[in-house]
């Protein structure tokens, strides 16, 4: 039987950085912010009466599977996708309004910005996901992802570069990974997108 909570090498990784760099409390901070943000995601999907299948921790963040989700209407979709991100939001507010730590204040703002990309698996690259749905067909959908997915990914590589974010690059890195997984996962998706809205 698959465990519903699996911890990723990548995971593992970013925090044995942040402790030999001496920097764990800015790592706790990125911890609590994405607490906050799959919180946000798990109310929006409780609201539409998904059901959680998984959830798996890794260095970009936590990521939620839920049962039959290929065959959610786009909307539902687009709004779970945004959970996380208005709960992040609403924090922000309440940190304000209580003074709260600028540095939690900052990294909502990171994780915020961060997610808004739209490459797979980010929110950014669902909420696209979803607004292509709605006039486009599964397939074709997949497919403009496909494209955009490498359009965006090497622009996130230039601005690394150009600005010199080299911070960021164990970032960029793997995200790359995650697009060629994603890419290589497609005829998957859609097997199992038909086969999800067959047994709906």
């Amino acid at each position: 039987m698959k465990p519903l909570i699996t911890v990723d090498f990548s995971f593992y990784f970013t925090f044995f950085l942040a402790f030999a760099s001496c920097n764990m409390d800015v790592y706790l901070t990125y911890l609590i912010a994405i607490l906050i943000h799959e919180c946000g995601h798990l109310v929006m999907a409780s609201f539409f009466k998904w059901e959680v299948e998984s959830f798996k921790l890794t260095a970009l963040g936590g990521f939620l599977s839920f049962k039959d989700q290929l065959a959610r209407g786009p909307l539902e979709s687009i709004g779970v996708a945004l959970g996380g991100i208005t709960f992040n939001v609403l924090f922000i507010a309440v940190l304000k309004l209580t003074g709260g730590s600028d540095a939690l204040i900052y990294t909502q703002f990171a994780v915020i910005v961060f997610n808004l990309l739209p490459i797979t698996p980010l929110d950014g690259s669902k909420v696209l996901h979803g607004l292509l749905r709605l006039s486009l067909e599964y397939r074709q959908t997949l497919n403009l992802l496909l494209v955009l997915n490498f359009f965006f990914l090497v622009l996130f590589f230039c601005a690394v570069i150009v600005f010199e974010l080299h911070s960021y690059l164990v970032v960029a890195v793997i995200l790359a990974i995650y697009v060629m997984k994603y890419n290589e996962a497609m005829p998957y998706l859609y097997e199992r997108y038909l086969i999800q809205n067959h047994q709906k």
